[in-house]
């Protein structure tokens, strides 16, 4: 998807230095790889293209069907989205209004879990994630013959279930069945963003977006309908009774669709997912309901808003989908009108267009593969590669190579120019092309190792240069450009982001390059994927470091504090909440200061500024001898990886006070530079991590470095079990709103005693109970934090 960001200079720089190295180690064409050395494999692409889901997927089913076991249930409390309007986009009044439908057990939250992570990030955007699930379910329902003959059926249906069974949970319908309310997307991209980690330990706001009456979202609403229709037409077989369902939810979207103000989803994805129409969805739903029941008021409504010549001017994406309804609009035709021309004349009525033009829906389909395979749309790279757009071009040509090979199928079902041309595309995605590389990660050799992707590269930050933890099984990449060219390093968004939609017409088009030109030396990948032995300390990492740069500050009369920008990184696999770093100095240093006339301020705390933690800095701390540490603790809050700065200063600005940090254990391999703004961080293993007093990074200044364990964690105190729970004020064994009003009316002393112990109420463990442990308990319930302060002492 199209990223927001900010490039460093650094960033820049890589960025730059990159290209410059890969245009000296590896000219265009000058890997000795031939065409005939390329693994062109139509089975393993199909095998290994429905994996990129299992690495996206999200909620409290990810154990259950994922097939990765590096990754693990996620933003599980989206489960408990808390029904209020601050954590969605509903007003008040209108969840007042329909609180039996929306909150029918009355607990105060709505369940909005599963489906897909869009891309490397984690948001799960509206247009996309329905447009992926329904192009990928378009694949099966035209290929399906060859999931099964290559064994990928069953992965296939777990990926659609997974899709629709989140469309069907996040409908909510009254009594009559009407649809009151769609949750569309989950999560906010700008708040996303700013982190790079993985989603296993996310625990960032996520909003919820919902269309209602008010804002009714047709685009994203009717998008949904089209996949849970499709999702029908592949499970009526086989599972009547939940096809059934998956069209009775289709039906409803669509008819809330159809009798509200229609609209495109501007609430939400902002400039993310811009949605430019809505008609294209609303067609692409209709004609897949009619597809399935033959029922003429969804033509009479395709008719009403179709644009007929629309389909050969782009191809099938998320943004515009008259490419694939135009093919299903064929099948309708040659199904139930061939021979006549009764089917568009009523399209030529309803559209007032003359009773003799010429209307012929595949037409249009085959005019659009005509237009790539000559550069009308779009343009022809010096290596025969169709490119439309630098934003996914693999995304759109495979598209096209799915519309055409569907083309063939219901016209003769044998391949034409239109399948050898998609073929010739997928062989150049594959390597057969200039630079000899395979867009497809972990598909061969020359595959992409860098894709844009957080849980699956391991890494701190996405501008580390560092191999990947995890590969990301045939996530198709962004891809080359105009001229050929792709940089494969994770940084960049544009050639190497991933993506559902990316990977979803990708997913088909393979299947049906194995129709028509597959043969028995194609074979699948046994005892795929493979496990990943997530204890192993190159895999799973256990540790955690600091990166830091630093600026000396000197007046006239000498030299006076040390100002320090740090990171906390890690490369562990669940970060932990009790994360503290210590920075060490030597009192030797300080020729006319005592140390207690030490001067130490917080300069920026990113933390404090964007989330509801902050940081806490304590000190000058006592080590031995003559050296001290100051220590910044966030409690509570995932600091390793969530890409938060930390400024502090440590010395003095008095006059005539001398500083001189030269024999400062942390400042010895301290990067120096000239401006808190520009420096850029470097690793420095002396300034130490901590985990609950426990070192886990770093070097103390007497070389004590954290012990060598799978998973370092501290040796707890054993306490006595209490006979109470924190939080459970009133001793019914949970923790709920009722908790929260007895704290509240204890505070104002309405309450005079509570029926636990009083100690029950101090959350934060400082020995009174006060408006903190009020807030500490209000955060608790909406899932902002997941323990008690108190807990961690």
């Amino acid at each position: 998807m199209r990223e927001k960001k900010i490039i460093s200079k650094r960033a820049k720089a890589l960025v730059v230095s990159f290209i410059i190295l890969a245009l000296i180690v590896i000219p265009v064409g000058s890997i000795n790889i031939s065409a005939a050395d390329v693994e062109f494999n139509y089975a393993k692409a199909l095998q290994y293209s429905m994996y990129f889901y299992d690495a996206n997927m999200c909620g409290t089913g990810v154990d259950e069907n994922g097939q990765y076991n590096w990754r693990s249930d996620c933003h599980v409390y989206d489960a408990e989205l808390p029904l209020d309007s601050e954590n969605t986009n509903m007003s008040d009044d209108f969840i007042r209004r329909n609180l039996s439908i929306l909150d029918p057990d009355g607990d105060g939250k709505v369940d909005v879990s599963g489906g897909f992570h869009d891309a490397g990030d984690h948001v799960k955007f509206g247009m996309p994630e329905a447009y992926s699930a329904s192009t990928v379910g378009w694949g099966y329902y035209e290929f399906r013959e060859q999931f099964e003959a290559t064994g990928q059926a069953e992965h296939a249906e777990t990926i659609l279930r997974y899709f629709n069974d989140y469309f069907l949970r996040s409908t909510f319908r009254d009594a009559s069945g009407n649809v009151v309310a769609f949750c569309y997307q989950v999560g906010d991209g700008d708040i996303d963003h700013a982190y790079w980690n993985a989603p296993e330990v996310d625990e960032m706001f996520r909003r919820g977006w919902f269309a209602t009456e008010d804002l009714p979202s047709t685009d994203c609403v009717a998008a949904a309908a089209a996949s849970l229709a499709v999702n029908y037409m592949n499970f009526k077989d086989t599972d009547p009774e939940y096809a059934a369902k998956s069209l009775d939810y289709a039906k409803a979207l669509f008819d809330f669709a159809e009798k509200n103000d229609k609209e495109v989803n501007k609430d939400g994805p902002k400039g993310y997912y811009t949605s430019s129409k809505w008609e294209d969805d609303y067609c692409w739903a209709a004609a897949w309901l009619y597809l399935a029941t033959q029922d003429d008021h969804y033509l009479d409504e395709i008719f009403k808003y179709y644009d007929y010549y629309a389909p050969s001017c782009w191809t099938h994406c998320w943004n515009d989908v008259w490419a694939g309804t135009a093919c299903i609009m064929g099948q309708i035709d040659d199904l139930y009108d061939k021979d006549s021309d009764e089917f568009e004349n009523r399209f030529r009525k309803a559209a007032n267009k003359s009773p003799y033009e010429p209307i012929d829906f595949w037409s249009e389909v085959a005019k659009l593969v005509d237009n790539w395979m000559t550069g009308k749309v779009g343009e022809i790279t010096p290596g025969g590669y169709a490119f439309l757009n630098k934003w996914g071009s693999a995304r759109y040509n495979t598209a096209t190579q799915l519309v055409a090979l569907v083309y063939d199928k219901h016209h003769g079902d044998t391949p034409s120019k239109y399948s050898e041309w998609a073929r010739s595309q997928m062989e150049y995605l594959m390597g057969d092309n200039p630079i000899n590389r395979c867009y497809i990660v972990g598909y061969s050799d020359i595959s992409v190792k860098f894709p844009h992707h957080r849980a699956a590269s391991g890494l701190s930050k996405c501008e580390d240069l560092d191999p990947h933890k995890y590969v990301l099984y045939g996530a198709l990449v962004g891809g080359p450009g105009a001229s050929d060219e792709h940089i494969d390093t994770t940084a960049d968004w544009v050639y190497n982001e991933v993506t559902i939609d990316y990977n979803a017409a990708f997913v088909g088009a393979c299947a049906g390059l194995y129709r028509y030109f597959g043969d028995p030396s194609m074979q699948v990948t046994p005892d795929f994927p493979p496990k990943v032995d997530i204890s192993d300390p190159d895999n799973g990492g256990t540790s955690y470091w600091v990166d830091a740069f630093g600026v000396d500050i000197a007046q006239s009369d000498g030299p006076k504090v040390t100002e320090v920008t740090l990171y906390v990184r890690s490369d562990v696999r669940k970060t932990s909440k009790n994360i503290s770093v210590r920075y060490f100095f030597d009192a030797t240093g300080m020729t006319s200061l005592d140390r207690d006339k030490i001067e130490l301020r917080q300069l920026y705390d990113q933390t404090a500024a964007e989330t509801d933690y902050a940081a806490v800095l304590t000190g000058p701390h006592h080590y031995k001898d003559n050296i001290y540490y100051i220590e910044i603790a966030w409690d509570g809050f995932v600091i390793a990886n969530s890409n938060k700065k930390y400024q502090f200063a440590l010395g003095t600005y008095a006059w005539g006070n001398y500083w001189n940090p030269l024999d400062d254990w942390s400042y010895q391999e301290l990067r120096i530079e000239e401006s808190n703004y520009t420096g850029t961080p470097a690793r420095n293993n002396n300034i130490c991590v901590y985990d609950a007093g426990v070192l886990v990074g770093g070097i103390e200044p007497d070389g004590t470095t954290p012990q060598v364990s799978p998973s370092p964690q501290p040796t707890p105190t054993p306490t006595k079990e209490p006979e109470f729970m924190y939080g459970d004020l009133n001793g019914d064994g949970k923790i709920n709103s009722t908790d929260l009003t007895v704290m509240k009316r204890y505070l104002l002393k309405s309450l005079q005693e509570l029926k636990v112990p009083e100690q029950a109420a101090d959350l934060n463990g400082d020995g009174k109970i006060s408006s903190t442990d009020l807030t500490i308990l209000r955060r608790y319930l909406v899932r902002i934090i997941t323990d008690f302060p108190v807990n961690a002492r």
